[in-house]
């Protein structure tokens, strides 16, 4: 269900290439772990009238890395996939809109994504999650009514999306459709959108592995180590 840019980056080599991005230099200035920036409790200077304003949460490239799921977080069985990658911004609304339904990204600063297969099973038992970061609340919020929109609209031979109700776990907004064995589930944390696609995982499974998303994404997001 989504066409996917493979092999833009390899986690590894863009962490430190990415470090600044997301608006910080890793590391929450009121004391939060690497990969947060601008976490809860953290402010930008005065404001207007004097008053210090808080910056929204937003992710580093090591907070898109970090963020990602890993496949012990799954008891329904062993699941298996390929290294995590993160997209720098050069690359980030093409990999966005590609992803996306073809919205325009506008404000995105980079990206993650991850796939997690069922081992051992013949059908195509898969979940593939993306990171989206924005520079605010208001473009990240935009792109995903955007997107809601798109879901909404007829989709030729296919036919249309159903709107599902998933508990997303804490997002800040959330929807989710479903066709056939598809089941996407799309949500946002602060500046940054997550799409946890899932093929013949049904809507339990799915409304869990975006629970399982959203809540290293926040725990991330506000400063601490999901894999501590």
């Amino acid at each position: 269900m989504r066409t996917g840019v493979r092999g833009i980056v390899v986690a590894a080599a863009m962490v430190a290439a990415l470090a600044g991005c997301g608006g910080g230099g890793g590391t929450d200035p009121a004391g939060g772990a690497a990969g947060a920036t601008g976490a809860p409790g953290a402010t930008d200077g005065a404001g207007a009238g004097g008053k210090e304003q808080s910056q929204p949460a937003s992710l580093d490239a090591t907070g898109l890395l970090k963020a990602l799921p890993v496949s012990a977080e799954f008891t329904d069985g062993t699941y298996t996939g390929g290294d995590p990658e993160v997209v720098p911004e050069a690359d980030a609304a093409k990999f966005c809109a590609d992803n996306l339904e073809g919205v325009d990204c506008a404000g995105v600063k980079s990206g993650s994504i991850k796939d997690l297969v069922l081992a051992g099973n013949s059908s195509d038992d898969q979940a593939t999650f993306t990171l989206y970061t924005f520079g605010t609340e208001a473009e990240a919020t935009a792109v995903l009514k955007a997107v809601e929109k798109k879901r909404q609209a007829p989709q030729g031979e296919g036919g249309p999306f159903t709107p599902v109700k998933v508990e997303s776990g804490g997002a800040d907004e959330s929807f989710a459709v479903e066709r056939d064995d598809y089941v996407g589930v799309y949500m946002r944390v602060g500046t940054v959108v997550s799409y946890v696609s899932t093929g013949d995982f049904g809507r339990e499974r799915a409304e869990r592995a975006a629970q399982v998303q959203i809540g290293r994404l926040k725990l991330v997001l506000g400063g601490g180590d999901p894999d501590a």
